[in-house]
């Protein structure tokens, strides 16, 4: 009998079974007068995985959302995962309850634990540390004057036009550099190309360690595998360990090269040289701040005005309308920041855009610090809540017609959102889009005059259109949504064409 026991059928039996027992979810004790969240029911230990499709998965979270209600549940490989649709019952937790709804999610693909590491401050778990990472980062973006901002971006922007004209297919790649090097000048005071390169490469390949798609976190026990297995047993790991070598040593190295500068007194305006200036953080965590700063001002800040370049070929009377104010504004000159009271068409092609194709369908979730109660509906600690942007987007009572390109809802009275005075209204920064309650993006104030001021002078400068297929003389077609993975979206790569609208314009960008 206990050789029958102890046969190896029976004990992989038992192991499937306690493997199962442990990975299925646990449904918490509801506490009295309480009832669970709507959401499908999922089957065991993947949830609702399956549910999932490989592309544009967001769409299936709105798609929950419509079915279940404005704050539903659902399983995803264990987590409890709260989808919130209403703006209001976001503000109710995100905002007004945010003590409680400021934590995030430890992503197991990223070495090291990047929810308690002072080195990627939008990673950063809820506490003392996030605080005063926060901090310290504001007054970084704060500390560049508004004068040297537009400076660097009226310079790179320049270069980007020349190259747009050149290359148009290539707008991806090009916007991507161009965000860089801006951020990259105003990190380091290093514009070079090869730094830029660099800079796109640490952004595109931390997305894709924070994104659903890594498998370690979609089976997060891999991360439990003991590190002496060796690597080529476990390539995710050693590709991660590449990863972050390689990060840190650039971050560091930019650092230190910036001092370097500054000790041959060369006048660098930078987030570097003011971090300096600050003993908030040491070493380590001011480079890993400032590089996470060019980071997001990097890719990150390009994905908008890559969906800016499609929007154009679908709907060019919305083009003409942005060159015609820009003309107006700026006559035979290139768009500054200072011109930004005066471009609300401009604007509100930008802020249509959040809408229209949110570079963050999901929103980055919040994660709860402990059980909570919303009308009646128990949420449980730990939960990942997820303020979907793409579902609020579409509400057709504040946004008419909400899967068509429309900037007129932003600048006509007839619209629910549009708001007065036009010299403010609408706002790029402040969108929801950048975040809720504590957890908002602290680089809003750099970030707008670097939309603006690149979307107005591509309008000034040039006319973004449909390529012609030189064999048949017809349009080639631009995808209506084609994006590809990751927390931050971006659209596919697409042939388009970008043509001069006069030569003189052309040459003034070298002036």
């Amino acid at each position: 009998m206990a050789s029958m026991l102890l046969s190896p059928w029976v004990l992989g039996l038992f192991f499937v079974a306690l493997m199962v027992y442990l990975l299925l979810p646990k449904k918490p004790k509801l506490p009295p007068g309480t009832k669970r969240l709507p959401g499908p029911k999922g089957v065991p230990i993947l949830g609702s995985v399956p549910e999932l499709p490989a592309k544009h998965s967001w769409l299936q979270f709105h798609e929950w959302a419509k079915t279940y209600g404005p704050l539903c549940q659902v399983q995803l490989l264990g987590d409890t995962i709260v989808l919130i649709s209403d703006p209001k019952i976001a503000e109710d937790l995100l905002v007004k309850r945010q003590a409680n709804y400021s934590s995030r999610a430890k992503f197991p693909a990223i070495w090291g634990d990047c929810a308690t590491d002072v080195h990627y401050l939008p990673l950063m778990a809820h506490g003392p540390d996030h605080k005063r990472s926060k901090l310290f980062a504001k007054k970084l973006v704060a500390s560049i004057p508004r004068a040297h901002t537009g400076k660097v971006i009226a310079e790179w922007t320049a270069v980007l036009i020349g190259d747009l004209l050149r290359n148009p297919s290539e707008f991806k790649e090009l916007l991507e550099l161009c965000c860089a090097r801006i951020s990259s000048t105003i990190a380091w005071g290093d514009g070079k190309i090869e730094t830029a390169k660099e800079t796109v490469k640490r952004s595109v390949e931390l997305l894709e360690g924070i994104s659903p798609e890594s498998i370690e976190n979609k089976l997060p026990f891999l991360e439990h595998i003991p590190s002496w297995i060796p690597g080529f047993l476990q390539p995710w790991r050693a590709n991660e360990k590449r990863r972050a070598t390689q990060e840190r040593a650039f971050w560091l190295g930019q650092r230190a090269q910036c001092k370097s500068l500054m000790a041959e007194k060369q006048d660098l305006t930078s987030w570097t040289k003011s971090s300096l200036r600050d003993p908030t953080l040491n070493d380590e965590e001011a480079a890993y701040t400032v590089g996470t700063l060019s980071l997001i001002g990097g890719v990150l800040e390009s994905a908008p005005i890559q969906g800016l370049f499609l929007a154009m070929c679908h709907f060019p009377e919305w083009q003409k309308r942005g060159q015609d104010e820009v003309d107006a504004v700026c006559g035979n000159r290139m768009p500054n920041p200072d011109d930004i009271p005066q471009l609300p068409v401009v604007r509100a092609l930008i802020r249509e855009l959040f809408r229209w194709r949110t570079p963050v369908p999901f929103g980055v979730p919040h994660k709860t610090e402990q059980d909570d109660v919303y009308n009646g509906y128990f949420i449980e600690k730990g939960s990942l809540c997820f303020a979907l942007e793409w579902a609020m987007m579409r509400d057709e009572a504040l946004y008419p017609d909400a899967d068509n390109y429309n900037p007129g809802r932003w600048l006509e009275p007839g619209y629910p959102t549009y708001k007065e005075p036009l010299t403010q209204y609408p706002l790029v920064k402040g969108h929801s889009g950048f975040g809720w309650g504590r957890r908002t993006c602290v680089g809003q104030e750099y970030s707008e005059p670097v939309l603006i001021t690149i979307v107005a002078s591509i309008l000034w400068s040039c006319t973004i259109q449909k390529k012609i297929d030189p064999e048949t003389g017809l349009e080639i077609e631009v995808p209506w949504m084609d994006y590809g993975p990751f927390v931050i979206v971006r659209p596919n790569k697409c042939e388009l064409d970008v043509k001069p609208r006069d030569e003189w314009r052309i040459k003034a960008l070298s002036t």
